[in-house]
Parts: C-alpha cells; sequence; structure tokens
C-alpha cells in the first residue's frame, strides 16, 4: 500500500469517527430542513437524516415557489442547530444538578449534543448556494444579499480551510463563552466532577437574565423613537 492511500484510508477513518462523534448535530440539521418543508407545505421526496458514507445526511424536496420558502428551509437548521445548543448548555450550567456517575454522565450528554449541535448548525454549501442563485436571480431581491451574504461567504471560507476546521473551533468558542457567562472556572468545574456531582458550582440563570435585559433595553430604545405607543 502506497502512502497516499494509507494517508486517505486515515482520513476516511477520521471523517467516519468525527460523523459519529457528531451524529446528534447531523440528525439535528436534517431535521430542521424535514420540519420546515413540513411547516412550509413543500413536498419531500427523500430524506436521510444519519449516513456514514456519502453525505452525513441530505433532504431532497421541490423547488419552492417563493425566495422566502427556499431561504427558510435552507437556512432552518442555523436557527434550530444553535437554539438547541443554547438551551441544553444554559440547562446543564444553570439547572441541572445531580450526584453519581449517572448525573455526571447525564451532564457530559447535554455538553455533547450542544456542541454537536453547534458543529453541525451552518447551512450546507448546497443549501446556501440555492438561496444565493435566488437572491440573485432578481434584481428587487438583490437588498437582501445582506442577509444571505455573510453566510455564503462563510461557507465559502469553510470550503477552503475546511468545514470542521471552522466549526469545530467557534463551537467550542461559543462553550468556553456559556462558561464564562456563568463565571464558572475550570477548577470548580473539575472539583464537582471529580468528586461525582455536576451543577455544585454556583448555577445562577444567567443567560436568561442577560437576554432579559437586553430585550428590556431594546424595548425602551423603541419606545425612546416613539415606534411603541405602549408597551406595557
Amino acid at each position: 500500500m502506497t502512502g497516499r492511500s494509507v494517508g486517505v484510508l486515515g482520513r476516511r477513518r477520521r471523517s467516519l469517527l468525527f460523523r459519529l462523534a457528531t451524529a446528534p448535530g447531523i440528525v439535528l440539521h436534517e431535521l430542521a430542513h424535514r420540519l420546515t418543508c413540513l411547516l412550509a407545505g413543500v413536498p419531500v421526496q427523500s430524506a436521510v437524516y444519519f449516513q456514514l458514507t456519502g453525505p452525513p445526511g441530505y433532504v431532497r424536496h421541490t423547488t419552492p415557489s417563493r425566495w422566502s420558502t427556499t431561504a427558510l428551509i435552507a437556512l432552518a437548521p442555523l436557527a434550530s442547530n444553535v437554539g438547541v445548543a443554547v438551551v441544553l448548555l444554559e440547562y446543564s450550567l444553570a439547572i441541572y444538578t445531580g450526584s453519581g456517575i449517572d448525573a455526571v454522565a447525564g451532564g457530559v450528554l447535554l455538553w455533547w449534543i450542544g456542541v454537536a449541535a453547534l458543529i453541525h448548525s451552518l447551512p450546507s454549501s448546497t443549501d446556501l448556494a440555492t438561496v444565493w442563485a435566488a437572491t440573485t436571480a432578481r434584481w428587487y431581491r438583490l437588498p437582501l444579499a445582506v442577509v444571505v451574504g455573510p453566510l455564503y461567504a462563510l461557507r465559502r471560507l469553510a470550503g477552503v480551510v475546511g468545514t470542521y476546521r471552522l466549526t469545530v473551533p467557534l463551537s467550542l468558542v461559543a462553550l468556553v463563552g456559556m462558561i464564562a457567562l456563568h463565571d464558572l472556572s475550570p477548577a470548580a468545574f473539575l472539583d464537582c466532577v471529580l468528586a461525582g456531582q455536576w451543577g455544585c458550582w454556583d448555577g445562577s440563570p444567567r443567560l436568561g437574565a442577560v437576554l432579559s435585559m437586553v430585550l428590556l433595553d431594546l424595548l425602551d430604545r423603541l419606545r425612546a423613537m416613539r415606534l411603541f405607543l405602549y408597551v406595557s
């Protein structure tokens, strides 16, 4: 076996292991496409939520007649996977507690699904290419490029540097950001886990508090601009 063949075999093994390690994110990604098609009334021709060879998964559907439907289906995993990840990570850091190996395993499971969801939240190059083509097909849709353009450019960048070389670090940064938001030090986390406990740190739901503050500040700004006549 030549060195090139060994290299190809090694890459295939790493790809297989990575798919298995991040399988929940792949399934959630494809489910987002499938459910959005269902809600939008777009017929689905075939769907595979996870596979070890070929594309990780796919949902084939008829071509929507409206740009908004095309965009919703293509971008659905971005919203749903990030939303699932935020909910699971926030729950694991602020609410979920327990003692024993089962409790620690439950916390690790929440982190695994959350990080896997983040890794596979970026729409595929095919999805974004479809939306980009639909956006540039009509002159009056060109202003919508400000919405699709950054994601399309990010996906093109991922194609150059490697999708997972981009999404994995970004996902870990998001996880570290969530941990920092809760003022959770690595030492406090390890002390809890090594003691067979999960959530023995200060687990107040800070993310909810921060989001509430941001929302209230936004409402105040809108009220000041007289966009809202009355906000209870």
